[in-house]
């Protein structure tokens, strides 16, 4: 809900000073900035196809922006030049690449989608970006709601699945989780407005509802891990800071607990976690199929093992390779992908394209982490959640190594607030 604040609070210096100002939340952008945010956080992810008609308008609206916002964004752009390098192996790869044109179009995407990213950074502070990440997911949770879809998918039970608004159960489930770990960021931190709180507290219930109707093995699995990580975070963590040496008992008693834990399960009950997971979730060894996309992966990276073949070029029709995995799970014109970062990665760019993203994204998780360690009293553990998700389905999904999806977006948006003067990464306070 817009309310009205100071506009020393809600004014960049870039701006001269007024009386007042309307803002969804206070902190460092405008109005007109976080609804921005909402907009691409709508139009511009490929998981939301209903907006794929706005997909292109709002880019252009985004760049649009930041060539008027250019004094504020290119400082940021040359902090993170260094996360360039990966896109522009994919512009290079053109010369090799049986699609030059598909390579050019993922390069020029990625780049895009980067600059999206440190446009976001430079114009809102941590808790307006998470505010028009909830607004937004709150918005398309009504809509899931009100224009309810189900289908029929094998899932942990077999039989119907929500997807809502959304083209996959999968979606729906990861959209859900994302919403409700921000509702818990919000709900835990004092800093948001009070209408946001409320929100939060009230979303809960219809998003575990459509989590849960997602039927989504994935999302179940998370809402346990990124839930309690928030929470942990928000409530037990920060509060812990007040009180000397609280926070290495605490991490001292979950190192043993889990190890404790481990042990119990493993030579005691002898049970196996993996295979006990992947029973209890109705999946095989194989991760669904994935294990059979990976061996046909390293046939690929063996017949190009340097450079590969050429960044986008192998999913599309024609690949024989890419066709034989498509049709194990009857998808149509080879749109698939190889449920791994590294594989994905390595069939596209090779050997070389692999050591340049792991540099990239080490580098960029140094960034995050060493900036929320500094600044863990200032701000919520949201980003730094999101980010652990994605490291941890970076072996089982492309994500990372893809165009336009939310959750790698919400990441390089923090690691380029990261990358900002500490003057400016957070709200001033009254």
């Amino acid at each position: 809900m817009p309310q009205i604040y100071p506009t020393s609070v809600v004014q960049s210096s870039a701006y001269p000073s007024k009386s007042v100002s309307i803002s969804l939340q206070p902190g460092r952008g405008t109005l007109i900035d976080q609804l921005l945010v909402v907009l691409w956080l709508f139009a511009i992810p490929l998981e939301f196809p209903m907006a794929s008609a706005f997909r292109y308008p709002v880019t252009l609206l985004v760049l649009l922006a930041v060539m008027a916002r250019w004094r504020d964004v290119v400082p940021l752009l040359k902090r993170g030049a260094l996360f360039f390098l990966l896109p522009a192996l994919c512009l290079l790869s053109a010369l090799w690449s049986d699609a030059p044109l598909l390579s050019v179009r993922f390069g020029l995407f990625m780049t895009i989608g980067l600059i999206i990213c440190a446009y976001t950074a430079a114009r809102l502070d941590h808790r307006q970006f998470v505010v028009a990440i909830f607004a937004g997911s709150a918005i398309l949770m009504i809509g899931s709601l009100i224009f309810m879809r189900t289908t029929f998918v094998g899932g942990l039970d077999g039989g119907y699945a929500m997807i809502g608004i959304f083209p996959h159960k999968n979606v729906l489930g990861m959209r859900m989780l994302i919403l409700l770990i921000a509702a818990i960021a919000i709900i835990l931190d004092h800093g948001y407005g009070k209408f946001w709180r409320l929100a939060g507290l009230a979303i809960i219930a219809p998003a575990l509802y459509l989590l849960f109707g997602s039927n989504s093995a994935t999302a179940l699995v998370l809402l346990f891990t990124a839930g309690l990580l928030t929470a942990t975070l928000g409530g037990v963590w920060r509060p812990a800071a007040k009180i000397h040496g609280l926070r290495l008992v605490l991490a001292a008693s979950a190192v043993i607990a889990l190890a404790g834990a481990s042990l119990i399960v493993t030579n005691v009950y002898r049970i196996n976690p993996y295979t006990e997971i992947l029973e209890r979730l109705d999946k095989d060894s194989s991760l669904t199929g994935r294990t059979e996309i990976w061996r046909i992966g390293n046939q690929i990276i063996e017949d190009h093992p340097v450079t590969g073949v050429g960044a986008g070029s192998f999913w599309r029709p024609g690949v024989d390779k890419a066709t034989r995995i498509s049709s194990m799970f009857d998808t149509e014109n080879n749109q698939f992908w190889f449920h791994n970062a590294y594989y994905e990665v390595t069939v596209h760019l090779g050997i070389v394209g692999l050591i340049l993203f792991l540099i990239t994204i080490g580098k960029a998780y140094w960034i995050l982490i060493q900036h929320w360690l500094m600044q863990q009293r200032v701000i919520d553990g949201f980003i730094v959640t999101i980010a652990a998700i994605l490291l941890v389905r970076t072996f089982t999904e492309s994500e990372l190594f893809s165009v336009f999806l939310m959750n790698p977006m919400i990441f390089w948006t923090g690691v380029f607030m990261a990358l900002l003067p500490t003057q400016r990464r957070v709200r001033p306070t009254n």
